[in-house]
């Protein structure tokens, strides 16, 4: 998937609010996809373009939240490469935020909650793509597995991902990120995703 390539419009400012928030919930999943994966051309893309920034503003204006400044005027790209193994992949004394939803409810990886995502995954219909290479429990293949349940109407076993995996990372490890990430694009995105996901979910 193109992160934020397949993102349809928010509602324009003024318009009622969704009282499901499911387009808020997608343009939340499709930001962690775009950003807690390694950094690429569709990152580079999203950000070069504006795209990353249109969609964090809209989010922030429809949640009532402040706009995060990072996506308009992010590090250049080897920086946020830099921090993105330092914050997520390899860092001496010890990785700050590890992107796995399992190390929050099992506090190991490759625990209970690989297995229960693959089953979840597989009940839902949700297959990952041959190419990914990552455990189930990524947030980012959390998020888009999210991205595609709402896309095929299955809102509310979206909304039950979200806050039994994406809101509970957020909690945990958005301030850590913010603290060690020496480019302060990641640590606002984490705590701007961190306060979305608890306007979004009970």
């Amino acid at each position: 998937m193109e992160v934020l390539d397949q993102l349809g419009m928010l509602d324009p400012p003024g318009s009622p609010v969704d009282p499901g928030g499911d387009e808020a919930l997608v343009a939340a999943c499709q930001v962690i996809a775009a950003i807690y994966r390694t950094p690429d051309e569709a990152l580079r893309s999203d950000l070069e373009s504006g795209r990353l920034a249109r969609v964090t503003d809209t989010l922030a204006r429809r949640e009532g939240l402040e706009p995060p400044g990072a996506p308009h005027a992010p590090p250049d790209f080897e920086t946020l490469r830099v921090s993105y193994v330092a914050l997520f992949v390899s860092r001496v004394g010890g990785v700050p935020a590890p992107p796995y939803a399992g190390l929050v409810r099992d506090r190991q990886l490759m625990g209970p909650t690989v297995r229960r995502l693959r089953l979840e995954f597989e009940r839902l219909g949700l297959r990952p793509a041959p190419e990914w290479r990552e455990l189930p429990d990524h947030i980012s293949a959390i998020a888009e597995a999210i991205d595609l349940l709402v896309e095929r109407g299955r809102i509310d076993a979206g909304f039950t991902l979200a806050a039994s995996y994406l809101a509970p990372w957020f909690a945990r490890y958005a301030e850590a990120v913010a603290s060690a990430d020496e480019s302060g694009f990641y640590g606002e995105l984490s705590r701007f995703v961190r306060d979305v996901l608890r306007e979004l979910l009970p």
